[in-house]
């Protein structure tokens, strides 16, 4: 396991409009705001359409992760997650917004999915509260003991990540 105390700074509230794709609009507003990273405390809402990381077949082996995805319509749920300012190799700036989901199919009784967010579509509307991270600064390091999966690390300086 890792920990680091959080320090935190300014909270943001953001109101999506239907139409707003999630994890964009999450990744421009802590650009917009200055945000280096923050933690999505809560996400909630109505969307038109997700796509998260789940199978609808019997899975081989259950302790790897999963590399298919599922699409849902038409759905209310919950969620949080971790953003993260990156450098791209080509010096580009990017937001890695990373979300788990339990959302309830609307036409199916609220059968429930649940997973890593890989895209979403405001419906009615959603909304999101973001608080932004002062330290440590957020990094990502895939292992072996993550079967690959990028897993958060924590640094004192940017420096100090393990990439």
């Amino acid at each position: 396991m890792r920990e680091h105390l959080l320090i935190t700074g300014r909270r943001l509230v953001l109101s999506l409009e239907p139409g707003d794709e999630v994890l964009t609009s999450i990744g421009e507003a802590c650009r917009r705001h200055g945000f280096e990273q923050a933690i999505v405390v809560v996400l909630s809402g109505a969307l038109r359409a997700a796509r998260l990381i789940g199978t609808n077949h019997p899975e081989g082996d259950p302790e790897l992760p999963l590399a298919d995805a599922i699409e849902v319509q038409y759905v209310e749920g919950t969620g949080s997650g971790t953003v993260s300012r990156d450098v791209t190799e080509g010096g580009d700036e990017v937001y890695t917004v990373h979300v788990h989901v339990a959302l309830g199919e609307k036409s199916s009784g609220a059968r429930a999915v649940a997973g890593h967010l890989l895209s979403g579509i405001t419906h009615y509307v959603v909304e999101v509260v973001l608080d932004e991270v002062l330290s440590p600064r957020f990094g990502r390091e895939a292992t072996s003991a993550t079967s690959g999966v990028p897993a958060l690390t924590f640094a004192s300086s940017p420096k100090d990540l393990i990439r």
